[in-house]
């Protein structure tokens, strides 16, 4: 049958054959026709379509393929080696336009080669594209575009090649020249914005998270900016222009884009409570994170399109794993930082419907107008919120100055109550040791005369007892305020815990334990904190005895361990060496105690182990309890070996006992060279008892009535009524009812001794002495301190205020009267320095400010009556008045110094300065008689025969100088 019987016989059918024959050449190609008053043409939609699998084939092997018809408005160009051929024939009906323009509508091809047909059969082509060396520039709107002329009536076909191993959606579109202007001046001025706006956020994010917004939240989404902002870069090719090889180029601007689900991630932290997803999510972020970086290495070596679509499928699963994340919190009603959130979505969303159309999941045409929506309101929403997120911030930031002045002022609160705590304490211990003082002195007298009484010795085991718990709350509270230091000593350690331990050999004794000790040193140099580790050793050893039975066992071990300053051992015993560091070297060697106490006792039960060292935490705090205690011995144990730095550890188990084990670093002592000052040493019990040994007898002092004036300073009658007890047998006796009334009282009757406590009204110890040390009147005078405060820093304190001495409440009578007595022994050899020596010849001992101040009255003195030598009428009156003394105060100040009364002190000048002119042989004994202000010349024999044993003419014809 032929086409003619076929299109006659019916019309469907005839309509079917012309399709059938027509199709093979509207697949082949389609002539656009240029009509006149239209100026831009969609190409895409009429052109036709061919892939080159091989991306290889020459344009004379094209022209022979059969195209098919594209009809649609873009293209989706896949990841992919081949080649893409768009073919298009056009024709100019219009008249008045000549010149016309293809443009390629998107920035992100990698290589559009154009190629259109001339009069002679040839074509010219252009090469465009991110590739192309003359497409690179530093401009992302820049597209691929064709120009060309094409005249009236003219026919002209063109082809378009596309290449790339990126994908990308794109459409042709054809312009006349005019009209090519202004769409790309549309264009331009678009990504102009797009890119100016990117790139003054990033500056102004940057600056805003380096020196203005400080906040951990927000520099953590200013990474997801950063990355989003190259990332924008990159895939238009502005990276990529920085790099001459186009590989390179590519490579580049496709890296920078790569890491978006780093900052996606990083940015996810910030809006969600990580910490509130299960564990599982946390994993999955974990993973992509780490594809995404092992992901960069193939791409960075090999630009190959199967690593990029791999790139996209991971940005593509991150983004709709965090969307996921997001329905997943508001179900489970997590909080959400919406500051954040919601331009976040936008950002997310600009992205994911671009690249779910490269991996060709959708195809819509809505596709590139919504993602060009959300990434300009992601602008303007991250801007409103950002405006919060800094008035957040600084409203945050002035909180946080506020919580920071009230956290200082707080603590300066608990300082000043610490110090308050600490003051009370020290004045309820100072009242405690006061009648402690009135107790332990007479029972000690008593015990004396009755040294069988055994009533006497309980009562002073409870005394000591109680000063003991007073002694460790004063402890506590010192420790808590911060004011207990570590005073370390030179000494010998091994010695030191004998010394500690044989005070319970007689406690053993009496309660029937076998108490056993070993050293694995019989004598260990180092220097140490006395005090505290006697408290410790003492607290451990009491709880010991308290709670091991009769016939029970105690053991103490000490092991001495020593470590080079690398921290190598010196001995076998295995102990970690750790240096001990004194300022910017290392002191000897370091040094470590190891202390382990055990017994046999009745045990500590597993679930009250961990508390034994609170304070006040008892292992019996029932009511009826079979052991006394206060809960605080333990606890302060633990305080004073962590000040120590050093560790303490318990194992027990009940019915079996317990032990304790205590690690202490040392140091020990090294040769310091000669010039360095000596080191303090702990005095030994031996010379504290031969001290207390030497207690003055009747015959030391006097009995007269005449003897030293000893002034006591004690707010509390009954222990100004016991000092007066313990002196009024050996001295002169003067009582002062407060600091106040002690000052004006020595300066009334200028005492030899002042014994005065240091907690008084109106004015205490500490002013009273300074005062006194600080008047010419008193200057002189030793000051013995008596208080309840005894740390280092109060007795220093007392020191450098001129104090001459101070002792601890509850003292020793003994060891109070021989410090007496020393004082004014030191006093007497005083008189030695300026009785016959000037005090410029006497300054060379003078160490202190009271004793300075009293080189300076002598040398005022001695300069007084130096002037008035030749006045015959220069009394005792005179020099009071020149010095602004009274007549009395002059007196025993003068007495004090030099042993001489005010009388004497002038005669003994004016025969001093006599003897001197005598030996010069220049005048007559009458002549120096006169000269030195005596008006008797027999009255003048008499005297320098007293004082030098032997008359004027003697002196004068013998030529010796005076018997000293």
């Amino acid at each position: 049958m032929s086409i003619q019987a076929i299109l006659s016989e019916s019309k469907p059918m005839k309509y079917l054959v012309l399709i059938f024959i027509c199709l093979p050449l509207w697949s082949q190609s389609q002539t656009l026709e240029l009509v006149t008053n239209k100026e831009s043409y969609p190409i895409t939609p009429v052109a036709g379509l061919y892939k080159d699998a091989t991306g290889q084939l020459p344009l004379a092997e094209i022209e022979k393929q059969r195209f098919e018809i594209t009809r649609k408005k873009g293209l989706l160009y896949p990841f992919s080696d081949a080649a893409f051929w768009l073919k298009i024939s056009l024709t100019n009906h219009n008249p008045e336009r000549k010149q016309w323009v293809l443009a390629w509508d998107n920035p992100m091809a990698e290589e559009v080669n154009f190629y259109i047909s001339n009069n002679d059969g040839t074509y010219r082509s252009k090469k465009t594209g991110i590739v192309s060396p003359a497409h690179r520039i530093l401009m992302a709107e820049n597209k691929p575009f064709f120009a060309f002329d094409l005249n009236y009536q003219a026919t002209t076909t063109i082809y378009i090649q596309v290449k790339g191993q990126r994908a990308h959606y794109a459409a042709v579109n054809l312009f006349s020249a005019q009209a090519y202007n202004r769409y790309d001046l549309i264009q331009t001025s678009l990504y102009g914005f797009m890119s100016g706006a990117i790139a003054i956020r990033l500056f102004y994010i940057l600056l805003l998270a380096l020196f203005a917004v400080k906040d951990n939240d927000f520099r953590q989404y200013s990474v997801l900016l950063v990355i989003r902002s190259f990332a924008f870069w990159g895939l238009h090719g502005i990276i990529g222009n920085f790099f001459l090889n186009p590989t390179m180029s590519l490579t580049a601007g496709f890296i920078s884009s790569h890491f978006l689900p780093l900052g996606l991630i990083v940015a996810f932290k910030v809006i969600f409570p990580e910490n509130r997803f299960p564990l599982w999510v946390t994993r999955v972020l974990q993973v992509m994170v780490v594809l995404n970086i092992l992901l960069a290495v193939p791409i960075f070596f090999g630009y190959r399109w199967q690593w990029i679509m791999a790139s996209t499928y991971l940005v593509i699963t991150t983004q709709v794993f965090i969307l996921a994340m997001y329905i997943f919190a508001i179900l489970k009603k997590y909080p959400i930082n919406w500051n954040y959130s919601v331009a976040y979505l936008f950002g997310i969303g600009s992205y994911i419907l671009v690249q779910m159309r490269l991996v060709q999941w959708i195809d819509y045409a809505w596709i590139n107008p919504v993602a060009l929506l959300c990434f300009g309101l992601e602008f303007f929403v991250f801007g409103y919120f950002l405006g919060r997120i800094i008035i957040d911030y600084e409203r945050n930031r002035k909180l946080s100055v506020q919580e920071l002045a009230f956290t200082k002022e707080q603590a300066t609160r608990i300082q000043e109550l610490d110090h308050l705590k600490t003051r009370f304490f020290t004045n309820i211990s100072h009242e405690f040791r006061t009648p402690l003082t009135l107790l332990t002195g007479p029972l000690e007298e008593l015990q004396q005369k009755y040294p069988k009484e055994a009533l006497l010795s309980m009562m002073r085991r409870n005394v000591s007892r109680l000063q003991v718990l007073i002694n460790q709350l004063l402890d506590l509270s010192k420790l808590e305020a911060g004011e207990m230091k570590v005073e370390m000593q030179q000494g010998n350690l091994a010695q030191f815990f004998l010394y500690i331990f044989s005070s319970f050999e007689s406690l053993a004794q009496n309660q029937q334990i076998h108490f056993h000790i070993t050293q694995n040193q019989p004598s260990f140099e180092a220097y140490f904190d006395a005090d505290k580790i006697e408290k410790i050793i003492t607290n451990l050893l009491s709880n010991a005895f308290k709670f091991t039975p009769t016939n029970g066992r105690i053991t103490v071990e000490v092991q001495y361990s020593l470590a080079s300053s690398n921290g190598e051992e010196k001995n076998s015993f295995p102990i970690g060496g750790r240096a001990v560091r004194h300022g910017d070297r290392y002191v000897g060697t370091a040094a470590w105690a190891v202390i382990i106490v055990s017994d046999n006792g009745i045990g500590i039960e597993p679930q009250r182990l961990p508390r034994i060292f609170d304070r006040f935490y008892q292992v019996d705090d029932t009511s009826q309890r079979n052991y006394e205690g206060t809960g605080i011995g333990l606890a302060l144990v633990k305080e004073l070996v962590g000040m120590l730095q050093g560790t303490i550890s318990v194992s027990s188990q009940v019915n079996q006992g317990t032990t304790f084990r205590v690690e202490l670093p040392l140091s020990e002592p090294v040769q310091e060279p000669a010039n360095h000052p000596p080191k303090t040493t702990l005095i030994s019990q031996a010379a504290i008892t031969s001290l207390y040994q030497d207690t003055p007898t009747a015959s030391d002092l006097n009995h007269s009535g005449k003897g030293p004036i000893l002034l006591i300073v004690e707010d509390n009658p009954d222990l100004r009524f016991y000092l007066r007890s313990l002196f009024e047998a050996y001295y002169q006796i003067i009582e002062a009812t407060d600091g106040q009334n002690g000052l004006e009282v020595a300066f009334e009757t200028v005492p030899d001794i002042v014994v005065t406590d240091l907690m008084m009204p109106r004015l205490d110890g500490f002013s009273l002495c300074q005062q006194l040390k600080s008047d010419e009147r008193t200057s002189h005078i030793p000051v013995i301190l008596l208080t309840a405060k005894a740390t280092l820093s109060d007795r220093l304190e007392g020191l450098e205020l001129g104090a001459d001495d101070y002792l601890q409440k509850p003292f020793s009578k003994d060891e109070l009267l021989i410090r007496v007595k020393n004082l004014l022994q030191q006093r007497a050899t005083l008189h030695q320095k300026f009785s016959l020596t000037t005090p410029t010849q006497a300054t060379t001992d003078i160490t202190t400010a009271s004793q300075k101040l009293d080189n300076q009255f002598m040398q005022k003195a001695y300069d007084v009556v130096e002037a008035h030598l030749g006045d015959s009428g220069f009394e005792v009156e005179d020099l009071c008045r020149e010095l602004g003394m009274s007549r009395t105060n002059l007196h025993r100040k003068l007495k004090a110094l030099t042993d001489s009364s005010a009388t004497e002190f002038i005669r003994k000048m004016r025969l001093e300065r006599a003897s001197r002119l005598l030996r010069e042989g220049k005048h007559s004994v009458s002549e120096v008689a006169y000269q030195v202000g005596f008006e008797s010349l027999s009255y003048f024999s008499k005297s320098f025969q007293e004082e030098f044993g032997t008359a004027p003419s003697e002196y004068i014809r013998k030529g010796d100088s005076p018997p000293g």
